[in-house]
């Protein structure tokens, strides 16, 4: 903790934006807060620390959105009530690593005035790959299917981006994996022309850069011939209707909703499918789901940050009464389910604490919160 307090009193002036950045990165940062007369925050393995002397005017915040934005008009749409969802890339020097994040800023109220913030989430220069993130064997082999829908599910920071980058740097690396991938997402925030790609492609748009909406890009997707259609996330009826399209069409469709637990991601989905179709829509969607995992961050006991994860592999037996019953039912029955074949958070958490990767009070905090 001294030591990352020590490094944060180095960083340079709010003019140096990039070298800031970075210095957070090196310190493990996991978001990093600039707002108009407010000091520096950063989040680290769960943990927050202020820089008192690296205040932001609102022309220095204003400076480094236009940097972030590439354009000066950032400020102008923030004022129009509009929010700002982009990424931004460092990477001055290509013999040595690139750095990219995830930037939000919206218009903001200090005390009495108007101002900016804005949030960066640092992003992984590579997907990091399913090893490192202790992926459970039976979740790994739910994951390797090559067709129908995958629901890779949390709250936000709870590592959706990084588990599901985890299973797209799989397949592509995998020579007998012969996949072309057709991605989505708002913004993008994984890359991928770093990882070797053997018999597998990938393409990726931006939302709404380069396509305005998720249908859109799904319309545009399945034109394509891809195996797998990715969309970073369902946040809505329209969305949700063009994913289920596109599962039913054959692909290997992966998607990201805001849900707790498998339950709530039936929930959740349920809810998101078209009022007026509903019932033709969930069903089938449940006639062709094969995983829902939803993923939480625990304080780990290198002080870093660990996953644990309920899951449930849908197979024939589970679509059948699920089809069978009222779907007011069904997310009772999903819980049922996931105790009988995947794996509970309970359970999750029993394993890791085993593994000596969360402490006991940890384990005991996290037990309680589930009750």
């Amino acid at each position: 903790m001294n030591d990352i307090k020590e490094r944060l009193h180095a960083l340079p002036p709010p003019g140096s934006l990039d070298a800031i950045l970075i210095g957070c990165v090196e310190m493990g940062a996991s978001r990093i807060h600039l707002q108009t007369d407010t000091a520096l925050k950063i989040r680290v393995h769960g943990r927050n620390y202020t820089v008192p002397g690296l205040r932001w005017t609102n022309r220095e915040v204003s400076d480094a959105l236009a940097k972030m934005y590439k354009s000066s008009t950032g400020p102008s749409r923030l004022s129009q009530m509009e929010a700002i969802d982009t990424s931004y890339v460092i990477w001055p020097d290509r013999s040595k690593p690139r750095y990219g994040f995830r930037v939000n800023a919206v218009a903001t109220t200090i005390g009495a005035n108007d101002g900016i913030g804005i949030v960066l989430r640092p992003l992984p220069e590579k997907p990091t790959p399913l090893e490192e993130q202790y992926v459970e064997p039976r979740l790994a082999e739910a994951l390797d299917g090559e067709t129908g829908g995958y629901l890779i599910c949390g709250v936000t920071g709870s590592g959706k981006t990084t588990l599901m980058g985890g299973v797209t740097r799989k397949r592509l690396e995998d020579p007998n994996c012969h996949c072309n991938i057709i991605q989505g997402a708002a913004p993008l925030e994984l890359f991928y022309d770093l990882i070797e790609q053997n018999n597998a492609s990938i393409q990726q748009t931006e939302i709404p850069r380069q396509l305005k909406t998720f249908p859109d890009f799904i319309r545009a997707a399945v034109r394509e011939e891809p195996t797998d259609i990715e969309i970073g996330e369902c946040r809505d009826a329209e969305t949700m209707e063009a994913t289920i399209q596109a599962i039913i069409s054959g692909h290997r469709t992966t998607t990201s909703v805001h849900t707790h637990d498998p339950a709530s991601t039936v929930r959740r989905v349920v809810s998101l499918c078209p009022p007026s179709d509903r019932d033709s829509y969930a069903i089938a969607l449940i006639d062709n789901l094969k995983l829902i995992v939803n993923q939480r961050l625990l304080r780990s006991t290198d002080g870093k940050r660990t996953a644990i994860r309920s899951f449930l592999p849908f197979n024939r037996k589970i679509r059948e009464a699920l089809l069978d019953a009222p779907q007011a039912r069904w997310p009772n029955m999903v819980r049922g389910f996931v105790a009988e074949y995947g794996q509970t958070f309970e359970q999750s958490i029993k394993d890791v604490h085993a593994q000596g990767r969360i402490s006991d009070a940890v384990a005991d905090c996290a037990m309680k919160e589930l009750d």
